[in-house]
């Protein structure tokens, strides 16, 4: 009976030290990638706005079966149980919401910075996290820059690409 109500004790107490550190993890994240792109604005925005043809640059949907890839009515695109939709457009800033069936929305945004004196803009691509206070979420948090900055980072390269062989 000693045992079991020191085992009781003893993970309650780190479940409460756990926690307690997590408090200290904000509860939004933000993950930022930048890249410059010699190309028109208009260019790399068509490849933006246009939901569809984010099967041609994004990482995660560049191997996904027609199959699984849905346009729905409003220009939003559905992939296995996601929807993507544009919530909001601006001259040279693009957002979106990421939303899947169990989870909450992931806002994703684009924005295009041209600069006065050089031949290139630059387009910034930011992901927006909000976190529960459960320290499980808090925790797996800290992983997100490895796992969707790698991807912001391609994505941000095959639009570069794209780009570049239409100006060509």
């Amino acid at each position: 009976m000693r045992v079991i109500k020191l085992a009781i004790i003893s993970f309650l107490f780190l479940f409460l030290l756990v926690t307690i550190i997590s408090l200290f993890i904000p509860g939004k994240i933000r993950i930022s990638k930048a890249t410059n792109i010699a190309a028109a604005d208009k260019i790399v925005y068509t490849y933006i706005e246009t939901l569809p043809q984010w099967k041609q640059w994004y990482p995660s949907l560049k191997n996904i079966p027609e199959n699984e890839f849905h346009v729905l009515k409003d220009s939003s695109i559905s992939i296995r149980g996601t929807t993507i939709r544009i919530t909001e457009r601006k001259e040279g800033e693009l957002v979106t919401e990421m939303k899947t069936d169990k989870g909450r929305p992931v806002i994703s945004g684009f924005k295009m910075i041209r600069h006065q004196q050089g031949d290139s803009s630059t387009l910034q691509w930011y992901m927006d996290f909000k976190l529960r206070w459960y320290p499980w979420e808090k925790f797996k948090s800290l992983f997100y820059e490895n796992i969707y900055g790698v991807q912001m980072e391609q994505g941000l390269n095959n639009l570069k690409q794209l780009s570049f062989a239409v100006r060509q």
